[in-house]
């Protein structure tokens, strides 16, 4: 994240590999990356600047048989990777980070770190070129890949935060006084001219070596927004996790495992690299409005929003400080929706031990007697952003919940049923 795809996008695309047997990387294996290619054209641009795909050869991306292909070497190496190019058995080997991926020309089989993996078209030869598939490839490695058809445009995309950013943002985050949140970098968010993407995607950083989240990063439509209620979440612990309940915190628990893309947003459910530890005042007071102010606008208007979220960790917390929200509406320009926020990951009268999740009420402040169980039955709708201990008041399509689940996906309480 520096100053992408969706699970349903209808298009499988193809990569290129040169017949060499080494290549050396050209950028650093966790630099912030886009890489950007469109159908019949020779040239791609990487960060925003042109360079050819294929040097000298003037190879393009093109469409057989409904598939798009486009040309790989350039684009392992924009990434860090290496290629390997077998030819005794015809195969290709993709090194980046830690993960290996192999395939051979004609076989429908491919192997990801050892494991094997049924491609939706096998890797081909045209024009003496070896084509193989982007999308597979690039799920292999983590790294997001968009489709805009109006263009005829692919985008493969890696984002993360680094310590150099994590230094120049902290300088710009006053301490916590009293507010959820605070306007950074004149409430302008960081996006580069490049990182406004056509087409809807979502990238999922992957976990760093503690297992914690790093930057989710998303162009939302309608097309990528849920239409089916939330799912159970609990199945994943996220770093820090150690619950408590207070009866200083409205609701109870302390903690509620935060989407970093809302739920409403890009209807992601248990997915470990887009769940952190945060208070119950961070994913209501801080980030609730933000996610319900995109979520309206482009429900609204149809429009786009580039949604970026990053979670901020000092040094080896296993709790997040807070997470910088930057949002921004492409068709116009940023006039609908446009903000660059920090939240802070905090719970008025309770002291949190960002190292491990540890707590406690801060002194002079009493526990009071919690008089609602977490686990009382309440009702919800699939989009409704209330949940009531009424199911009537709930309407024709409200179904039964846990107030403990309805809190933790950011439901607020109805003013008409919940006292």
């Amino acid at each position: 994240m520096k100053p992408l795809y969706k699970k349903y996008v209808a298009f499988s695309l193809v990569l290129l590999s040169l017949l060499v047997t080494f290549v050396s990387a050209s950028a650093s294996s966790d630099a912030d990356v886009i890489v950007s290619l469109t159908l019949n054209h020779p040239m791609m641009t990487v960060n925003g600047v042109q360079t050819e795909i294929d040097a000298g050869r003037g190879t393009t991306p093109v469409i057989r048989d409904g598939r798009t292909l486009v040309p790989i070497r350039a684009i392992v190496e924009a990434f860090g990777g290496t290629v390997t190019w077998e030819a005794s058995t015809r195969s290709v080997l993709l090194h980046l980070d830690d993960d290996r991926v192999k395939m051979t020309v004609d076989d429908w089989i491919a192997y990801v770190n050892g494991k094997q993996e049924i491609l939706d078209v096998a890797p081909t030869v045209i024009d003496d070129r070896t084509m193989m598939p982007i999308r597979f490839v690039a799920e292999s490695f983590n790294l997001g890949v968009a489709w805009e058809g109006d263009t005829g445009t692919v985008t493969v995309i890696r984002n993360g935060f680094d310590e150099e950013e994590y230094n120049a943002l902290m300088q710009e985050v006053p301490a916590y006084s009293g507010k959820s949140f605070v306007q950074i970098n004149d409430n302008t968010p960081y996006f580069e001219t490049y990182e406004i993407i056509g087409g809807s995607f979502e990238y999922y950083s992957s976990l760093d070596e503690l297992g914690r989240c790093d930057v989710c990063f998303a162009s939302v439509a309608e097309d990528i927004m849920p239409t089916e209620p939330r799912e159970s979440i609990s199945s994943v612990t996220p770093t820090g996790w150690l619950n408590k309940s207070y009866g200083v915190v409205p609701g109870g628990y302390l903690y509620n495992r935060c989407h970093l893309l809302g739920y409403q947003l890009t209807g992601e459910n248990a997915n470990e690299r887009n769940l952190i530890t945060g208070t119950r005042y961070l994913n209501m007071d801080g980030m609730l409005p933000f996610e319900n102010a995109v979520a309206d606008y482009i429900e609204t208007t149809g429009n786009r929003v580039m949604y970026r979220v990053t979670p901020v960790f000092t040094e080896n917390n296993l709790v997040a400080d807070g997470v910088l929200m930057e949002a921004y509406s492409v068709e116009d320009g940023g006039a609908g929706i446009s903000f660059c926020v920090y939240c802070y990951n905090v719970q008025p009268y309770v002291t949190i031990d960002y190292k491990n999740g540890s707590s406690y009420v801060a002194d002079g402040e009493p526990e009071q007697e919690q008089t609602v169980s977490l686990e009382t039955g309440t009702y919800r709708t699939p989009t409704g952003k209330r949940y009531h201990f009424n199911p009537i008041c709930g309407g024709k399509n409200s179904f039964e919940t846990t107030m403990n689940e309805a809190i933790s996906i950011g439901l607020t309480p109805c003013p008409k049923c919940v006292q």
